[in-house]
């Protein structure tokens, strides 16, 4: 009788964590051939920057291509999606900051991109027509835009003066002196 109550509490634990697995992939921003280009370029923080601004980039055209006052529910639903997606990759990519940065890693031909392109960012999600089934979602996306051009200017004079400091260590993408 026991091992038959083992049995079931396995297969309960086994169904619950695959649908928690299932879960949390529906809730990844990224595509697949998107996370794979992200793991191809995992030791190459420039490039993975740029695919970060390259997908942010891609939800905002998205945003505007669907966004008009006479949208429909469903296009606000697409709206509203589209800006959960942008705010999940925007923490991403200021996750990906904070980790190179804490790397000493040279990212500076990156950040000088990074500084230009998120400056866009805000005008184009507070410029969205207002509409309560998505103004939350908006809200804090233009919290998430605002941050990440806040970090990478922030980041690019860190990285100009330590780089400035530890010439050496220019171009690098592994850990500077501590």
């Amino acid at each position: 009788m026991s091992r038959r109550i083992a049995c079931f509490l396995a297969l309960i634990l086994a169904c619950g964590a695959a649908s928690h697995l299932r879960a949390q992939n529906q809730n990844d921003p990224l595509t697949e051939d998107e996370i794979q280009q992200i793991r191809d370029n995992a030791i190459h923080p420039d490039e993975r920057i740029k695919l970060y601004m390259k997908f942010i980039a891609e939800r905002l055209d998205a945003i505007r291509q669907v966004a008009s006052p006479r949208a429909s529910a469903d296009e606000k639903v697409e709206i509203h999606n589209k800006l959960d997606e942008f705010t999940s990759l925007c923490d991403e990519l200021q996750d990906n900051l904070d980790t190179y940065d804490s790397a000493h890693a040279d990212i500076r031909k990156s950040l000088k991109e990074l500084v230009t392109v998120s400056g866009r960012w805000p005008p184009v999600i507070s410029g969205l027509p207002p509409d309560k089934s998505y103004e939350f979602a908006q809200k804090v996306a233009l919290e998430a835009a605002q941050s990440a051009v806040d970090e990478a200017k922030h980041l690019s004079v860190e990285q100009d003066v330590y780089f400035d400091v530890n010439k050496k260590q220019r171009h690098g993408n592994g850990t500077g002196p501590s």
